[in-house]
């Protein structure tokens, strides 16, 4: 049924009173015997959030990647470990790994004064740092082994990453419901959700900051559009504390706040009012600047601790090659390329050439955004980032692709039968590619760091190792790339 059409709305409303018992003459005497109210889902969308919200949990919980990997390990190892330094063995100096019976996983890097730093920054450990408390509380009610981690915290860091995908979409959805139609905005929260390489960093990689950086650039930007009309107070610091919290997890990513600043330019075009709005701000800039300065003031103090400076540079031995970025095979490379592993963005870059009427202010932010992070994130000197499925530091912009893809499905949905028909064809071949590839990816088939186009076409649509797989394999060369060489041997 379309509650979108007058006559469907009043039905579904009449049905709504009957069941709640609000047509009752006697409400005192009445009682609901159905605890839904029907009106909510006059909005297709927020149902689409329900059912996709239902089918990640569902999904996590038959997966259960806590019993396929170790789920605190790698880059999680170093963005964990300041809780149980911090609320279990209270040592910011990461020594507690030399006592007698640790039995976790602690990697720290040395300074030359000799003190020990984590690589990553403590971002991501706040946002753990909810269900940390959870996991730890209920190990020690029940006696279990309390050490930061044993299972139950290795569980509580995949259920943290569908909280906050959920919480992300809750906001996107919130967002693209005012720029276009309700079923426009279904169809981008289901190709966002299960067509990208989300669904994966989400729930089997959801320990990683990718799903971290998405729900907040959710929130900052639904926080970003109501302070633009009305600068309260504590709008103003929620959006410098999310805005502080974004960077403090990914650096790279203050490109959102680029972001922010050409919509605030491109939605008037009006530079006089712009300043005058500025203007106006006062105090309230001063309060924006300070929550963010404050949600970094602990990693500033740690690094104080421990380097003898409140700003450092922890990725010492690595860095950007801008002058030799490797756009081309982050792109569309067979390891890890954006566009091949992720084929439903094709449909959004469609949308750039399709913003207009309400999205058209949205036009110049998104492009300039996604071509300047594009650039940063592929000059990185290992362009692929190491193990995982598609390119990883472009998860978190979904939040600005749904924009033009949100604009290519508003255009879609006006059109006759023809197009309509082939773009669902078309979508759907992408939904079941992206869920394919990305079971692939979960049992290893589908090589984390060394695909090559060998391999690919080998296991396309398989499920079983081919022959001489490991052949076929193709690892970059580390040193050659750190050098801003040729990626392969």
């Amino acid at each position: 049924m379309r509650f979108d059409n007058p006559q469907n709305a009043s039905l579904a409303s009449n049905l709504n009173d009957l069941l709640s018992g609000s047509n009752c003459k006697h409400p005192a005497t009445c009682k609901s015997f159905w605890p839904i109210n029907f009106r909510m889902f006059k909005k297709v969308s927020l149902l689409t959030w329900l059912l996709i919200s239902c089918y990640f949990v569902k999904y996590t919980s038959d997966l259960s990647p806590w019993k396929l990997k170790k789920i605190i390990d790698q880059d999680v190892i170093f963005y964990y470990g300041y809780l149980p330094a911090t609320f279990i063995y209270h040592d910011w100096t990461f020594r507690f790994p030399d006592k007698p019976g640790f039995t976790g996983i602690v990697w720290s890097i040395p300074t030359p004064e000799g003190g020990r730093y984590q690589k990553m920054t403590m971002g991501v450990a706040m946002l753990y740092a909810p269900f940390f408390g959870i996991a730890h509380l209920y190990t020690t009610i029940t006696n279990g082994l309390a050490d930061g981690y044993s299972m139950n915290y290795q569980i509580a860091l995949i259920w943290a990453g569908v909280f906050y995908f959920i919480l992300g979409l809750f906001f996107l959805r919130k967002i693209l419901e005012q720029f276009i139609p309700d079923m426009a905005v279904s169809l981008v929260l289901i190709t966002i959700s299960l067509g990208t390489n989300l669904l994966n960093y989400a729930t089997m990689d959801g320990a990683l900051s990718h799903v971290y950086s998405f729900s907040l650039f959710a929130i900052a930007l639904w926080v970003f559009l109501k302070w633009i009309k009305s600068p309260k107070a504590l709008l103003t610091i929620l959006l410098g504390l999310t805005l502080g919290l974004i960077v403090l997890i990914r650096p790279t990513n203050i490109t959102f706040a680029l972001f922010l600043l050409l919509f605030f330019y491109f939605k008037d075009k009006d530079i006089k009012k712009s300043w005058q709005f500025i203007l106006g701000l006062k105090w309230r800039l001063l309060l924006l600047a300070g929550s963010a300065l404050l949600i970094w003031l602990p990693q500033m103090l740690y690094w104080k601790m421990n380097t003898g400076h409140y700003i450092f540079y922890s990725y010492m031995g690595e860095n950007f090659i801008f002058s030799r970025p490797q756009i081309i095979n982050g792109l569309f490379s067979y390891n890890k390329g954006w566009l091949v592993y992720t084929p439903m963005m094709w449909l959004a870059i469609l949308g750039f050439f399709l913003m207009r009427d309400r999205l058209k202010p949205w036009l110049w932010p998104s492009l300039v955004t996604m071509l300047i992070s594009i650039y940063i994130i592929f000059s990185w000197w290992c362009w692929w980032y190491g193990g995982g499925f598609s390119a990883r530091p472009l998860v978190e912009f979904y939040v600005i692709m749904s924009l033009p893809l949100g604009a290519f499905f508003a255009y879609i949905i006006q059109k006759k039968f023809f197009l309509k028909a082939l773009t669902a064809l078309v979508v759907l071949f992408f939904l079941w590619l992206n869920l394919f590839q990305t079971k692939q990816y979960n049992t290893s088939l589908l090589h984390y760091d060394s695909m090559s186009k060998e391999v690919y076409w080998a296991i396309w649509g398989k499920q079983n190792w081919p022959e001489n797989y490991a052949r076929m394999l193709k690892a970059n060369d580390v040193e050659k790339t750190k050098k801003g060489e040729s990626p392969f041997p």
